[in-house]
């Protein structure tokens, strides 16, 4: 199973969350507390002022306070940051790599099927470039928190560090967990995900129950496919994988890019 590979399992000990004003944040950051509570996570919350004056930065740094705060409130270590950068794209990328995280969550809107980005400037641009273990929450507007996750389980799709975080966040929020199992549609099988079909039984004995492995038939066309379970199974959250290549770079393919963009439901890409 992946919990026996180290390089596939998410140390959740420290975690960054870089805020703005705007519900991005606080359900990133409520997702965070979530990680907290189970794994003793310390979440820094991190704001970016830029070297051209801001009219809106004592704004920014309030929404860090308030995430101290609240961590206080429910005894989870937070430490507000302040950072300044030429950008806030840049700042985040500085911090993130300069410091040894565990994992960035990062909050960004729905982009559209016409839109030429995937998460917008900062998203594209700290998915690119960051060196840590990355998860960008797309929200949609589904309701934090998730009760019902889809993990659709293709070589395309998903990799086998985005399903350790699959389940880690599954048994920090106690949410319904399905496991598609969509390998037929991979021309290129390398892993196959084979040990978590394999070893069911204890991803159920260390994860908990509530996890569930379908194998739906709907099409011979795999998003069109995803697109028909996410119709029956009416998930409020999807996680999906990407891995950077040999020259370190993260490439989506048209499968994935479609699956983000054109879901009402909020996704979570992780990249490790």
């Amino acid at each position: 199973m992946m919990e026996t590979s180290r390089s596939n399992l998410f140390k959740l000990e420290r975690a960054i969350v870089p805020m703005a004003k705007g519900d991005r944040s606080r359900v990133v950051l409520e997702l965070a507390f979530s990680l907290s509570t189970m794994y003793n996570t310390e979440i820094t919350a991190l704001t970016v002022k830029e070297e051209v004056k801001e009219v809106t930065w004592s704004d920014k740094v309030s929404v860090v306070i308030n995430a101290y705060r609240d961590g206080k409130d429910r005894n989870i270590k937070v430490i507000p940051k302040v950072r300044t950068s030429a950008s806030t794209k840049q700042g985040i990328v500085d911090e993130v790599n300069s410091k040894s995280y565990d994992i960035l969550l990062l909050g960004t809107f729905k982009r559209s099927l016409l839109s030429g980005s995937l998460f917008g400037g900062i998203g594209d641009f700290v998915m690119k470039h960051s060196k840590v273990p990355t998860a960008l929450v797309s929200i949609k507007g589904s309701t934090f928190p998730y009760r019902k996750i889809l993990l659709p389980l293709s070589e395309s799709l998903n990799t086998r560090g985005a399903v350790s975080f699959a389940l880690q966040l599954k048994k920090a929020l106690g949410s319904d967990l399905t496991i598609a199992d969509l390998r037929k549609f991979d021309r290129h099988k390398t892993h196959e995900f084979s040990a978590v079909f394999d070893r069911f039984g204890e991803v159920v004995s260390k994860y908990g129950e509530n996890i569930t492995i379908i194998r739906p038939g709907y099409s011979s066309s795999l998003v069109e496919e995803v697109h028909l379970l996410i119709g029956d199974q009416k998930p409020d959250l999807i996680i999906l994988g990407v891995t950077e290549n040999q020259k370190g770079k993260v490439r989506f393919n048209s499968d994935l890019k479609n699956i983000i963009k054109a879901t009402e439901q909020d996704t979570i890409v992780v990249k490790k």
